[in-house]
């Protein structure tokens, strides 16, 4: 879930009152609420008198997108030259993501990213997934998702895409609806990775991507309209920097007019879950606005759906969202109607038709693409909250 911050305050109807309080109140005003310096300093990159390779390394894989920013990772680190990975099971999604298939996925965006780090300092990550043993089937277990070994190997060259680590965003904002995504950009999107295993397609089809538009539109309203699943969301939104600052991770909404809207009782965690509110019905408008400014879509669709497909899958997908960053390419992904809850079987199936998806194939990502200007970077924990001691 994503909200366009100054539109809501607009739909809302108070921004008047708030933009003159804030105008009579100078400058401090205005610099009220902004986003914590402390929920967004790892994107500054490791410490640099940081000599252990292994947390310069982590200091970026952190940065990884991931399920509603729950940045679901553990890391050990007690054995030298070595970092163990484990998902932290008190960061899954029951409900938006039953089978933790998206979890999964964001183990895997932190991977490739972390493999990309080790590189630029010249060591080779050599990365051995499900070390001790696969999953109970759909389940997260206790057991290690992967063992990373760091290698010296000054001969390895750096990945041109890992420049673009620090721009890298997932764009919730409403695309620029009088620009349509380029079939050059479509064709250079869809060579952001050679894994066979996880093919991409993106689509400039305007019919098709009117389609698309439609069944993304339906899934946000099927989802917002699940109370469990939308309570999920809810319970993740972190309004205003004292929230942030206390949970660097989740949904954030943060800003000026944020703060005047929380205060002004317009915008709670009880009015955007009650769908007699302005602010549900608001922030349900601003999603819809989402996939109604598609400008061309892009999907992976895999043989299978084991875990090391899901976790190759993230592989892929950060290098798209990378390859997305250095064409000036917006990318946002839109999972809801990829999501195994009962509600959404109806529409998964019409969707899958549409794409041609066969038997026993899995749908992993689905982004909606266009241009749009880049927004700010979003919360991330602390690295040291995630290692294991």
């Amino acid at each position: 879930m994503g909200i366009s911050r100054r539109k809501f305050i607009r739909v809302l109807g108070i921004g008047g009152v708030a933009c003159g309080t804030i105008a009579a109140a100078g400058y401090a005003a205005v610099s009220v609420d902004g986003m914590p310096t402390s929920a967004v300093a790892a994107w500054n990159g490791p410490d640099p008198a940081e000599v252990d390779v292994r947390i310069r390394a982590l200091s970026y894989a952190i940065l990884a997108p991931n399920p509603h920013n729950r940045q679901p990772w553990l890391v050990d680190l007690s054995v030298a030259d070595v970092i163990t990975l484990y998902c932290d099971r008190d960061r899954l999604l029951p409900h938006t993501d039953p089978y933790s298939r998206q979890i999964m996925i964001g183990h895997g965006t932190f991977l490739e990213l972390l493999a990309m780090a080790a590189a630029a300092e010249g060591y080779r990550a050599d990365i051995e997934p499900f070390p001790d043993g696969d999953f109970p089937e759909n389940e997260i277990g206790e057991a290690a998702v992967a063992r990373i070994r760091l290698v010296r190997d000054p001969s390895l060259p750096a990945d041109p895409l890992f420049a673009h680590v620090f721009e890298r965003r997932s764009n919730k904002e409403p695309f620029d609806a009088e620009r349509w995504l380029s079939d050059d950009h479509a064709a250079a999107l869809a060579g952001a990775h050679d894994d066979p295993a996880v093919p991409l397609t993106v689509t400039t089809d305007r019919g098709l991507i009117g389609r698309l538009r439609g069944i993304a539109g339906e899934a946000s309203r099927i989802e917002m309209t699940t109370p469990r699943t939308h309570k999920e969301s809810i319970d993740l939104m972190r309004i205003g920097a004292k929230e942030i600052a206390a949970n660097p991770d989740g949904i954030d909404l943060q800003g000026p007019m944020i703060w005047w809207a929380h205060k002004f009782g317009a915008i709670s965690h009880e009015a955007l879950l009650d769908p007699s509110t302005s602010a549900f019905e608001t922030g349900a408008t601003m999603i819809a606005e989402q996939s109604a400014t598609a400008m061309g879509w892009g999907w992976m669709i895999t043989a299978d759906n084991t875990r090391k497909t899901q976790i190759a899958t993230g592989r892929a997908y950060v290098r798209l969202n990378l390859q997305a960053t250095a064409l000036g390419v917006a990318l946002h992904p839109m999972s809801q109607v990829l999501q195994e809850f009962p509600e959404m079987t109806e529409l998964q199936s019409q969707f899958h038709q549409i794409i041609g998806v066969r038997s026993g194939e899995t749908v992993q990502m689905l982004v909606r693409l266009g241009y749009a200007v880049p927004p700010g970077p979003s919360p991330r924990r602390r690295l040291n909250d995630l290692i294991l001691t």
